[in-house]
């Protein structure tokens, strides 16, 4: 599709290319007419009736162009000619796009997958900046245990800072937090405002006016020197 045809659809009418798919482009490996060519099909939804003369003659291309594209985009596989049954018992050519739609599903669950992946990460950066060294092999299974068990990621960094406030700097004392967290039935830091032990703007501190915590009675051996 050269520049001047390519104009034409442009000024002819609306092409509508959302964002989530123009996201992938790249991904997609097509060239940019072809991209344009799939869009225009994608506009057009499903089980578009396979008509070369009314899509060369929407897209300014000949029939040849059409066929043409309509052959990369099958070998690339985005589409599929299928033939179809009608109610008249006709038997009708269409163009079919399921295999676009579950090209662009698979990137979109890869990439929330890779962004869980991220925040999982993001957790053990977090521990070991705040403790200020790197994580014992233990240690790190300690935190998948904890990402296993549904922990919200603020309760962890919630019982961290309570460790650090107390002057620890155990993994093991951060556990004994969380497991204490779990017997009173908080799973979430939601809940800890709720119960009053919320942060303060002022100085990060915690409001414990109904919960005496005493985790450091039985820890002192985890406090740092």
């Amino acid at each position: 599709m050269n520049k001047i045809k390519l104009n034409q659809v442009i000024s002819d009418g609306n092409i509508v290319i959302p964002l989530y798919i123009l996201k992938y482009f790249k991904k997609l490996n097509l060239k940019m007419d072809e991209f344009v060519f799939l869009m225009y099909l994608y506009n057009k939804q499903d089980n578009l009736d396979f008509n070369p003369e009314k899509i060369a003659q929407d897209l300014n291309l000949d029939i040849m162009e059409v066929m043409g594209y309509i052959s990369v985009l099958a070998d690339k596989g985005y589409l599929s000619l299928d033939v179809l049954k009608t109610d008249d018992n006709l038997l009708t050519e269409v163009i079919n796009l399921k295999s676009f739609y579950e090209k662009i599903s698979t990137f979109l669950i890869n990439s929330e997958t890779e962004l869980k992946e991220e925040s999982n990460d993001d957790i053990f950066k977090f521990v070991e900046k705040e403790l200020g060294r790197s994580l014992s092999a233990i240690e790190i299974e300690t935190i998948k245990v904890w990402q296993t068990n549904n922990i919200e990621e603020e309760l962890i960094k919630e019982a961290v800072r309570i460790a650090l406030d107390n002057g620890v700097y155990s993994l093991k004392y951060i556990d004994r937090i969380l497991n204490d967290f779990k017997s009173r039935g908080i799973v979430s830091i939601k809940e800890i405002k709720e119960n009053n032990k919320e942060i303060t703007k002022e100085d990060n501190s915690i409001i414990d006016e109904t919960i005496d915590w005493n985790w450091l009675d039985d820890e002192e051996e985890y406090i740092a020197n």
